[in-house]
């Protein structure tokens, strides 16, 4: 009867820690899932900055009537 006994308290903790495990995983995937960001983020937030594109742009325009 204590054979039995142990048994079954194994069993019910096994089964805790089961489910324990899968709710602790299951909060981290979903923790892991919003906290990614999309790649278009910083378009939303404000645009992208074009500065650099058009100073770029300007260096390349100004050496190409020197060669």
């Amino acid at each position: 009867m204590v054979a039995l006994l142990d048994m079954a308290v194994l069993t019910v903790a096994t089964v805790a820690a089961l489910a324990l495990a899968s709710a602790v995983q299951w909060a981290m995937l979903q923790l892991a899932v919003r906290s990614m960001q999309p790649a278009t983020a910083a378009a939303r937030q404000g645009g992208v900055r074009t500065e650099l594109v058009h100073g770029t742009g300007q260096l390349a325009r100004a050496y190409a009537g020197r060669r």
